[in-house]
C-alpha cells in the first residue's frame, strides 16, 4: 500500500513539474493545443461548422472570437478568457464541450499556458487588428467617371447619362417628358405636399420662357411650405412624438420646437453636416433645441423599485439612442450587436458599448434654453436699472449695510477673485425641510467652471434618496426643480464641486428653482468655502451680510418712508413701485424657454454586457464610434459633451463613407418612392445592393461638394429628364422592369396620409396655413394618469393646420387618416408601407371629416358661382389641376342632378386621380 501511495505521489509531482515546465517554457498550438482542441471543441468550431462563429483550429480564429461579443481569448490572461471560464464551468449546463466530462486538470493547464503565453499572439493581434470589410458601403467614396458609351449619354446631365446607361444594358430606355400640367402637379405634391392652385397651373402652361421650369422649380424650393414637407420625412425617420408613450403615455407639451428647428434648417438649408451635428451636440455649438433629437424617442416615466427592471429600461433609453442615431445618419444597424457581434456588418459588440459610452450622459426631459445674446443684454440692462432703483432706494432703508436676502430664483455670492480647486457650499438653515438647490455655478469671468459637461465632479455629505433629485444634478446645466439635488438632512449638509484644475474664481451662483416654480426649501443660511487641497479650507462668502428671509421678499430689504417730508417719500414710494414692476419685468425676460430636449451629465463608467444584461458587466470600454470604419477614440474620463461633439463630427465628415450615401439615397426615396438602395436605413451586409451603385457615389460625392447643401440634390432631380418622366406604363418597360426600379419611367404612387389630408384642405379652401408653434390635437384627452385618447367629434378651423402640426400621440393615431400607414412614432420609420385597405375607403368616403370638407367644398363652389358646367370644370381644376373632358361633365351633371353637389364633391375628393403623384 505504502508503495502504491508513493508512486502516485511521485506521478503527482511529475505532472506539476511537467506544468510548470510548460508554463515557463513556449507552449506550441501545433503540437501541444491543437491535438485537444481537436479532441473536444473542433466538432463545433472548426473550418466546417463554426457555431457562435468561433473558430479554435487556429491561433487568428481563436483570438478573433466569436458572435457572442465574448473575447475567448485574451492573450497573457488566462484567468479573463471566456474559453477558460466555459470548460472550467461548474454548472455542467454551461460547461464546454456539451454533454460530456470536463477537460482533464493537464489539458486545461496546457491551454491556460498557452494563452499565458502573450509573447505568441503578437502576430495574431496585428493580423486580425480592425479588419477591413469588402462590403461596397465602407468603402471610400470616389466620384465616378461619367458614361460615355453613345454621344447622346455623354450630353446628358450625370443623372440622366447614369440611368440611360443602366437602361440601355436592359434593353430599355426613357420616356418622353410628361406634360405640363402633370410635371407641375407632381412637382407640388412630391416637393410641398399640396396641389398647385388652377391660376398657378395656368400660369405655368402659359410661360413661353425657355428656363420656365427651371424657374417654377426654384420658386418650389423657396417656399416655405417645402420644409414642412420634407421636415414630415425626417421626422418619421428620428421617431418624433409628442407623448411618451408606454402606459401612462403623458404628453410633452414642450417637444413641437424641433419639430419647428427641423421645419427651418430645411427651408434654410443648412448644411447637412452642420444638421448632424446640431442634433448630436447641439448644446455644444450654440444649436440646443437639436439635441431633442436625441430623446425624440418613447420613454418609460414609471420606474419601478427593482433595480435590475430600472438598469434594464435605462439600457433600453440607451439603445434607442444608439439605434437611431446609427439607423438615420449611417444605415448602420449598430443596435444589433447589443448581445453580440454584429452578424453581417463588422460591428463588435464592444463597438455598441463604446456608443454607448458616448451617450449614457442623454437623459430625457424638459429642459430651459439659454437666453439669446439679444435678451441677455436686455435682461443686464433692467439689472442696471434695478441696482440704480435699489441705490435711490437705500436711504429710505435702516439696514443700509446688508445685501438683499436670498430668493428661491437665483442668487449671487461676489468675492474677490481667489484660487481654487474645490468650492463647497455649506448649509446652516432652511426656510422649512431639507435644502433643494437646481444649480450651483462658479465663474471665472462670464464661464461657468462647475458643469460636469467640462470635467468638474459633484460630492455631498449625503442625498435625499428621490428618482428625480440626484447629486449629479447640481451641476448638470439644467434649471428647474426636475433636475436638482436634496440634501439628506435639514442643517448641517454640504455639496461641493471639484474642479478639473486650479483656477482663479470670482462668484459662484445658486438657486432653488430657477425657472420660478418652487420656493420651497430654500436654503437661508450658509457658507460657501474654497479649498486648493480638499483638506484645508478658507470662507469667501455666506449669508450673514444678507437681510432676513422672509417669505414675501420678492423685492429685496423693506423701506420706511415715515421719517421723511412728504415730497421725498411720495418720491421714494414712485421709485419702489418702478422697481417692484422692473424687478417682474426682468424675471418674465430672464424666464427660460422650456424645451424637450437632451439633458446632459457627466456619466460613469460604461461596460460591456455579457449577453446584453444589465447583471452581467464584463470589461470596461472608452468612448468611441465603430472601430472598422476608422471612428474616433476618447479617453475613459472625456467630458460628457466632448463624447457626443467628437462622434458627431465623425459622422459628419467627407471621410465617412457611409453618412452622404446614406442621406442622397433618402432623397432619391422620397423622389422616386423607392431608393437606389431600397433598405435605406440599412446599408449593411444584410442590406440590398444599390440598383445603379456609380450613381449613388456620384450624388454622394457631389454632394459634398456642394457644401452638403440638400436643396442643391434637389435641384439636380428635379432638373434631370430621369424626374420629368411621364408615368405612363409601357409593355417593355412591365416586362422587364415592373417595379420601374431603373427608372424607364417616374414612377407614380398614393401620397402619404398627411398629404392626402392637407390636399384635401387646400382643394376646400380651408386649409389654415398658420406656420410653427405648439400643434393641434386629434383627440380628446381624459387627463387621468393614464392618458386616454378619444377622437375628437368635431373639427374647426384651428384643426385644419397642416398635418405636421398635428400632435404626435405615440400608440394612437388619427382616426381618419391613421389608416394610410401613418406612424404613431413609436417606431424609427425610415421607409412607410403602402397598404391598400377597405378601411381607407371607408374613412375617405364617410368619416366626420371628409363629410365636413365635402359640404365646405360644395359651399366653395357655389360661392365662386358661374353655371354648373363652369362650377364642375372649377372643382376638376382645383381637385386634378387639368381641365375637365366634356364627357366628364356631362357624367358629373347627370351624378349632381341625382344626389346633389356635396356628393359630388365627395367623388371628387375620393377619386383616385386625387390622392395619387402622377
Amino acid at each position: 500500500m505504502k508503495y502504491i501511495l508513493a508512486h502516485c505521489a511521485a506521478y503527482m509531482f511529475a505532472v506539476v513539474f511537467c506544468m510548470q515546465t510548460l508554463a515557463a517554457e513556449n507552449v506550441e498550438f501545433q503540437r501541444d493545443v491543437l491535438p485537444i482542441l481537436k479532441r473536444h471543441c473542433l466538432d463545433c468550431h472548426g473550418a466546417d461548422e463554426a457555431e457562435s462563429k468561433l473558430r479554435l483550429d487556429s491561433i487568428n480564429g481563436a483570438l478573433k472570437g466569436g458572435d457572442s461579443g465574448e473575447k475567448a481569448i485574451v492573450p497573457g490572461h488566462s484567468e479573463q478568457s471566456y474559453l477558460i471560464e466555459l470548460i472550467t464551468n461548474k454548472d455542467p449546463g454551461k460547461r464546454m464541450p456539451p454533454d460530456s466530462d470536463a477537460l482533464p486538470d493537464t489539458e486545461i493547464n496546457i491551454l491556460k499556458a498557452w494563452i499565458d503565453n502573450a509573447a505568441e499572439w503578437k502576430t495574431a493581434e496585428q493580423e486580425i487588428a480592425q479588419p477591413a470589410s469588402s462590403h461596397w458601403s465602407f468603402q471610400p467614396l470616389k466620384k465616378p467617371e461619367l458614361p460615355t458609351g453613345s454621344a447622346a449619354i455623354s450630353q446628358q446631365q450625370p443623372i440622366d447619362a447614369f440611368v440611360s446607361t443602366r437602361l440601355q444594358a436592359a434593353g430599355l430606355q426613357m420616356s418622353e417628358h410628361a406634360e405640363r400640367r402633370r410635371l407641375i402637379r407632381r412637382l407640388y405634391l412630391v416637393m410641398l405636399g399640396l396641389p398647385p392652385t388652377p391660376e398657378q397651373v395656368d400660369s405655368f402652361m402659359q410661360d413661353g420662357h425657355p428656363n420656365a421650369w427651371e424657374r417654377l422649380v426654384d420658386d418650389v424650393l423657396n417656399n416655405p411650405r417645402y420644409g414642412e414637407r420634407w421636415a414630415q420625412h425626417w421626422l418619421d425617420l428620428v421617431r418624433f412624438g409628442e407623448t411618451n408613450g408606454y402606459e401612462t403615455n403623458r404628453e410633452r407639451p414642450n417637444a413641437w420646437p424641433y419639430r419647428d428647428w427641423v421645419i427651418d434648417a430645411f427651408n434654410s438649408d443648412k448644411p447637412y453636416n452642420k444638421f448632424i451635428i446640431e442634433q448630436i451636440a447641439g448644446d455644444a455649438v450654440g444649436a440646443y433645441i437639436g439635441t431633442s433629437f436625441l430623446v425624440a424617442g418613447p420613454v418609460d416615466i414609471v420606474k419601478g423599485s427593482n433595480p435590475e427592471l430600472q438598469q434594464m429600461q435605462r439600457q433600453d433609453e440607451l439603445a434607442d439612442i444608439i439605434n437611431t442615431t446609427s439607423t438615420a445618419f449611417m444605415g448602420l444597424t449598430v443596435g444589433c450587436a447589443r448581445c453580440h457581434n454584429h452578424k453581417f456588418d463588422p460591428i463588435a459588440q464592444t463597438d455598441y458599448y463604446s456608443m454607448q459610452a458616448v451617450f449614457s450622459g442623454v437623459n430625457h426631459g424638459e429642459t430651459g434654453l439659454p437666453l439669446s445674446e439679444e435678451t441677455q443684454a436686455k435682461v443686464a440692462a433692467l439689472d442696471a436699472e434695478i441696482a440704480t432703483l435699489r441705490n435711490g432706494l437705500s436711504k429710505f432703508s435702516d439696514k443700509r449695510s446688508l445685501r438683499e436676502a436670498v430668493n428661491a430664483r437665483q442668487n449671487v455670492d461676489a468675492f474677490d477673485a481667489v484660487s481654487a480647486r474645490f468650492v463647497r457650499f455649506t448649509i446652516n438653515a432652511t426656510s422649512g425641510g431639507q435644502a433643494c438647490i437646481d444649480e450651483l455655478q462658479v465663474f471665472s469671468g462670464e464661464q461657468n467652471l462647475a458643469l460636469a459637461g467640462s470635467g468638474a465632479k459633484p460630492s455631498s455629505s449625503g442625498n435625499f434618496v428621490h428618482p428625480l433629485h440626484k447629486l449629479e444634478h447640481i451641476n448638470d446645466g439644467i434649471f428647474g426643480n426636475p433636475q436638482s439635488w436634496i440634501s439628506s438632512t435639514v442643517s448641517g449638509g454640504w455639496v461641493q464641486i471639484e474642479l478639473p484644475s486650479k483656477v482663479m474664481i470670482e462668484s459662484v451662483v445658486w438657486g432653488r428653482d430657477r425657472t420660478g416654480s418652487y420656493g420651497d426649501r430654500l436654503v437661508t443660511d450658509y457658507r460657501i468655502d474654497v479649498s486648493l487641497d480638499g483638506k484645508n479650507w478658507s470662507s469667501v462668502s455666506d449669508s450673514t451680510d444678507r437681510e432676513a428671509f422672509l417669505s414675501n421678499n420678492a423685492t429685496g430689504p423693506k423701506y420706511d418712508f415715515a421719517a421723511f417730508a412728504n415730497a421725498e417719500a411720495d418720491s421714494g414710494r414712485a421709485m419702489l413701485e418702478q422697481l417692484m414692476q422692473t424687478v417682474k419685468r426682468r424675471d418674465a425676460m430672464a424666464q427660460p424657454r422650456m424645451i424637450y430636449a437632451g439633458r446632459f451629465s457627466q456619466p460613469g463608467a460604461t461596460h460591456r454586457l455579457y449577453r446584453g444584461e444589465p447583471g452581467a458587466p464584463r470589461e470596461q470600454v472608452s468612448p468611441a464610434a465603430i472601430a472598422s470604419l476608422d471612428g474616433v477614440q476618447l479617453p475613459n474620463d472625456a467630458p460628457e459633451q466632448q463624447r457626443r461633439l467628437e462622434v458627431a463630427k465623425w459622422i459628419a465628415s467627407e471621410e465617412n463613407p457611409l453618412t452622404a450615401r446614406v442621406l442622397v439615397n433618402r432623397l432619391w426615396q422620397f423622389h422616386f418612392g423607392t431608393g437606389i438602395v431600397d433598405t435605406p436605413s440599412d446599408f449593411g451586409g444584410n442590406g440590398t445592393k444599390p440598383s445603379h451603385p456609380q450613381l449613388l457615389d456620384w450624388l454622394a460625392t457631389e454632394f459634398i461638394e456642394s457644401g452638403w447643401s440638400i436643396r442643391h440634390m434637389h435641384r439636380l432631380i428635379l432638373l434631370s429628364d430621369t424626374w420629368q418622366q411621364d408615368s405612363r406604363p409601357v409593355k417593355a418597360g412591365l416586362q422587364t422592369d415592373a417595379a420601374s426600379r431603373l427608372l424607364w419611367r417616374f414612377p407614380p404612387r398614393r401620397l402619404e396620409a398627411e398629404g392626402i389630408r392637407d390636399c384635401i384642405l387646400a382643394a376646400t379652401g380651408n386649409l389654415n396655413p398658420a406656420m410653427g408653434g405648439p400643434g393641434f390635437s386629434a383627440f380628446e384627452v381624459e387627463l387621468e394618469n393614464v392618458r386616454h385618447y378619444f377622437p375628437k367629434k368635431s373639427y374647426g378651423p384651428g384643426d385644419w393646420r397642416r398635418m405636421v402640426y398635428q400632435t404626435k400621440v405615440r400608440q394612437e393615431r388619427d382616426s381618419v387618416f391613421g389608416v394610410f400607414d401613418c406612424p404613431d412614432g413609436s417606431q424609427v420609420t425610415p421607409q412607410r408601407s403602402r397598404s391598400t385597405t377597405p378601411l381607407q375607403a371607408l374613412n375617405l368616403m364617410n368619416s366626420r371629416f371628409l363629410v365636413q370638407q365635402a359640404d365646405l367644398f360644395a359651399e366653395r363652389l357655389n360661392a365662386e358661382g358661374g353655371s354648373e358646367e363652369e362650377k364642375i370644370a372649377r372643382s376638376y381644376t382645383l381637385c386634378f389641376g387639368r381641365n375637365a373632358e366634356p364627357d366628364e361633365v356631362a357624367v358629373a351633371a347627370e351624378f349632381i342632378k341625382t344626389t346633389g353637389w356635396t356628393q359630388f364633391a365627395r367623388a371628387m375628393l375620393n377619386a383616385n386621380e386625387f390622392v395619387f403623384i402622377p
